[in-house]
């Protein structure tokens, strides 16, 4: 299956060593429309994913005419090594002045593609994509719910003293207010009712409600990148 990556070239590499060690991923397109990627970086991907024994197929343009036949199109806004902690309203406004022709290019070569907005906050920014591409209903996937739902997870984890591989939780909302759903929470198949006091249970959903925004800045970047593979495997393995 094949998925591209657009945006700029740091952002772009650093999701890319993620996804180039998914075996579902048989070939993956790097697009950067401001600067090429080297072929040295290009061979180094190469080497990793050779060292993880993918097949992997890796191309790189500053054409977005690579980008078609692509099953997913990881759309990077902004590019970690330039991104400071800006205002929610600065943080969008920089994205509808400097995105819109990559989002024209998505549209043209990949119009049937998923699109997974790697960035945090992003609800107005897949409502914008949306809005602007003409996308379907469930077309643009933005992660922040996901990164809020791994914090959760977490504490449910050390909270029951268990692994987090043994936790299923789950949270409604959007940038401005998430609410956990404990009824849809369980360990190993329990419910997290029979295994937490209800005082507990509380405190999780407020923690959760009360989760600060995350912006993505460089202490963040490489959570934003590995969460960001994960929601490409659940795509490819539908």
């Amino acid at each position: 299956m094949k998925v591209s990556v657009v945006g700029q070239k740091n952002a772009v590499l650093l999701i890319a060593q993620h996804i180039c060690r998914l075996k579902e991923v048989t070939e993956l397109a790097l697009v950067d429309e401001v600067h090429s990627i080297p072929s040295f970086i290009l061979a180094e991907l190469k080497m990793v994913a050779s060292i993880l024994r993918s097949d992997v197929r890796l191309m790189a343009s500053r054409n977005p005419s690579v980008l078609a036949d692509s099953e997913v199109v990881v759309y990077c806004p902004f590019d970690f090594n330039q991104l400071q902690k800006p205002s929610q309203a600065g943080y969008f406004r920089s994205f509808e002045s400097t995105n819109k022709d990559r989002i024209g290019g998505i549209s043209q070569y990949a119009p049937e593609a998923k699109i997974v907005v790697a960035t945090h906050p992003s609800t107005e920014i897949v409502q914008s994509i949306h809005q602007n591409s003409n996308a379907n209903l469930g077309q643009v996937i933005g992660i922040s719910g996901y990164l809020i739902n791994t914090d959760l997870k977490v504490e449910i984890s050390e909270a029951v003293g268990v692994s987090v591989e043994d936790v299923v939780s789950l949270i409604i909302g959007n940038d401005d207010e998430y609410h956990m759903l404990p009824q849809y929470c369980c360990v190993g198949g329990i419910p997290i009712d029979q295994l937490l006091s209800q005082n507990q249970i509380a405190k999780l959903g407020s923690n959760v409600r009360n989760q600060p925004k995350k912006l993505v800045y460089t202490d963040f970047v490489h959570t934003i990148s590995v969460l960001t593979a994960q929601v490409v495997k659940t795509i490819l393995l539908n």
